[in-house]
């Protein structure tokens, strides 16, 4: 069986430590989360696109249920990052 293409998801090492600091994203993304590569300043993730479809909607469903408008806006941000991977992704399958 092919072993499903990695896409790079670069993060900013605050946004990195978002998803770390948010127990249900920790917790259910601990695999996708645990071996970053650092590379420039940047935190990055080698994910498929199924598994950064999980993190999305992870990180998605803790912003829109957000204890603090602080850490609403900062797991929005990382969403609107992760979305966009996965828009260029797309595009590029096309």
């Amino acid at each position: 069986m092919k072993n499903p293409k990695k896409h790079e998801v670069e993060l900013l090492p605050d946004e990195y430590e978002t998803l770390l600091h948010n127990q249900m994203v920790a917790l259910s993304c601990r695999d996708y989360l645990a071996s970053p590569l650092k590379r420039s300043g940047y935190m990055v993730l080698l994910l498929t696109e199924g598994e950064l479809t999980d993190l999305t909607g992870w990180v998605a469903a803790e912003a829109n249920h957000a204890k603090t408008s602080a850490e609403e806006e900062a797991l929005g941000e990382v969403c609107e990052i992760l979305e966009n991977v996965i828009s260029g992704i797309r595009i590029r399958e096309k």
